[in-house]
């Protein structure tokens, strides 16, 4: 038997409707908010990736799926999304300032685990071109309102990482500490020490917890401009009452990140978003000189972290007589009302307990001319008008 690629998943049953309703309501609330919505290429190029995440980082160098073409060319599945939307604004909205919105599958060969797959998906937003700290707010509030409506009590953390040359200097001050406590380090941590020194502090291996809480701050490291920015941004976030909790350790790990990083973290602890400023990635890729802010969500995450969505169909559509049945669907249809059916003309009992397991509330029966509410056993003539006035 030809088994299932390990690290991918089948999006079925309950999982199907978890993923859709989340989908619905991303692509629904951010079109709503002026989100342009884009859907780039699985295939991208493996120099985009090279150059934006960085060629020592970990992604790039053991995550990403490669290969070549017949053409010789070197491509990857995308491993994240905010590089190929920043190819694309340079090819055909340079000039522009625009809100975009994505929803898809990203790959990164990695240990599967819960939360981790390596075909997973991310539901991402990005404010691309010439920015503000307006559009930093606008990014976190709007991200924010929608993943509380999804997962109630989910917080925000915040951070600014100053420049990249506050990072690569902190990087340095960072590296010597780790390099002095190898004995207190785990060895996961040890191999990320030389190409991924930022990444240890990302660590939930207890061995690590002792080093990592007395490490340097990068709140030391930040200059004065970068500091002003986030205050001014802090101001923003309180007058707006968007409650936030400021984490020194939130220091996100590819390279175009500068400034703004923000987490949200669920009451049981779980990650189910972040993002961050990247005002040099266009350069970084010599695709001119914008700017960039964005957020990206693990929908798995996600998934595993809300219950089960009312799926159910409002009226039931029953019959033994495929005339009469198709008769009904015309006239439903006529009047745009969704409604579900049998997958096949069986018996009237089944079908009457395919309705009870889709939870639906009316049962039409069409061999009998009526309609029933499935809640009070209320059984009466059936009349589109019945219908319109529910």
């Amino acid at each position: 038997m030809i088994e299932q690629v390990k690290g991918t998943q089948n999006i079925s049953g309950d999982n199907a409707i978890k993923y859709l309703y989340i989908q619905n309501l991303f692509n629904n609330k951010f079109s709503d908010y002026g989100y342009q919505y884009i859907q780039t290429p699985l295939l991208e190029y493996k120099e985009l990736f090279d150059k934006s995440i960085g060629e020592s980082s970990e992604i790039v160098t053991k995550q990403m799926y490669e290969l070549i073409d017949k053409g010789g060319r070197e491509l990857v599945l995308r491993p994240e999304g905010t590089s190929s939307i920043v190819r694309y604004h340079a090819e055909f909205n340079k000039d522009l300032t625009i809100k975009y919105s994505y929803f898809g599958s990203m790959f990164r060969y990695e240990n599967p685990q819960k939360n981790r797959y390596r075909e997973f998906n991310q539901a991402g937003l990005e404010i691309v071109g010439l920015i503000d700290t307006y559009s930093d707010f606008q990014i976190i509030n709007d991200s924010f309102n929608f993943i509380k409506e999804l997962i109630p009590g989910t917080k925000l953390n915040i951070n600014t990482i100053g420049s990249i040359s506050d990072r690569e200097q902190f990087i340095k001050v960072l590296y010597e500490y780790f390099k002095a406590n190898t004995d207190k380090l785990s060895q996961d941590s040890i191999d990320k020490l030389e190409n991924n020194t930022l990444r240890i502090l990302d660590s939930n291996n207890p061995d690590d917890s002792e080093v990592i809480k007395n490490a340097p701050n990068i709140s030391e490291y930040i200059n004065d401009n970068s500091k002003n920015n986030f205050d001014s941004l802090l101001e923003i976030l309180s007058n707006s009452d968007i409650e936030y909790q400021i984490d020194n350790a939130l220091v996100r790990g590819l390279d175009y990140y500068n400034d703004l990083t923000f987490e949200f973290i669920t009451s049981e602890n779980v990650v189910v978003g972040g993002g961050g400023r990247y005002d040099n990635l266009s350069e970084i890729l010599s695709l001119g000189k914008f700017n960039g802010v964005g957020v990206a969500f693990g929908v798995e995450r996600i998934m595993n972290s809300i219950p089960l969505p009312d799926n159910s169909s409002k009226y039931y559509l029953l019959g033994t007589d495929i005339n009469k049945i198709s008769k009904y669907s015309k006239e439903l249809d006529k009047h745009n009302i969704n409604y579900s059916k049998p997958p096949r003309l069986t018996k009237e009992n089944a079908q009457f307990k395919d309705a009870k397991n889709q939870n639906v509330l009316y049962l039409i029966n069409t061999d009998e001319d009526t309609i029933k509410n499935l809640i009070t056993n209320q059984i009466e003539k059936f009349n589109i008008e019945v219908i319109l006035e529910h």
